[in-house]
């Protein structure tokens, strides 16, 4: 089993996961609305993504299945931060307290979406996307480098149980036979002279009757 498919592997990549994710939507947030959001917004934000994120890392993540976890944080979290913002708030109350008592639906109208625009939205993609190939990159040299490391380590353990504890022959076995070798080329005219006392028996004679 690979170092990065074990529960400290799999929380290491998921945490890395996890924290660039929600880095990433905090910092476009912060661009595009000049404001940091609620700290326990990020908190949960973060601990949904890296419960996420934990669920996915239990094999070698892929670049879409990596992409696909990043975009989700983004729209989640974007989503997220945009209720609770404090435009959102003062906007709802500003309509609350001019019309008086007004149906829940109202006053979400204060709630912007894309408050950079499409341009602010295209480029945040374009950043998660970047974000995840890099992610894909790192993934796929921790795996390749978990198991050359594994590999490895097997091979020095073998070696060091070998030198500590040596094989030994079973008394119970019968011996090896030694192989037979072939005589040198110089020996070969002398055994070719011994070739007329070799008798052949053939079949038994006939007594005369």
């Amino acid at each position: 089993m690979s170092w990065a498919a074990t529960p400290t592997g799999r929380s290491v990549r998921a945490s890395v996961l996890a924290a660039m994710a929600v880095t990433l939507a905090v910092v476009a947030h912060l661009a595009a609305c000049g404001e940091l959001p609620s700290l326990p917004v990020i908190g949960c934000g973060g601990l949904l993504a890296l419960r996420v994120c934990w669920g996915c890392s239990g094999r070698r993540m892929s670049l879409r299945r990596i992409a696909g976890l990043v975009t989700t944080v983004q729209a989640g979290l974007h989503l997220a931060f945009a209720m609770t913002g404090r435009s959102t708030h003062s906007a709802a109350f500003h309509h609350h307290s001019a019309a008086g008592p007004v149906d829940v639906s109202h006053g979400a109208e204060g709630i912007d979406l894309l408050p950079g625009g499409p341009r602010m939205a295209f480029a945040h993609l374009c950043a998660a996307l970047l974000l995840s190939w890099w992610l894909a990159a790192g993934e796929r040299l921790l795996w390749r480098v978990a198991r050359r490391t594994a590999a490895v380590a097997r091979r020095a353990a073998g070696r060091l149980r070998r030198r500590l504890y040596p094989p030994t022959g079973c008394p119970l076995l019968p011996a090896r036979a030694v192989a037979r070798r072939r005589p040198p080329a110089g020996q070969a005219p002398a055994l070719a002279q011994l070739v007329h006392l070799v008798v052949r028996r053939g079949p038994p004679l006939l007594a005369p009757a």
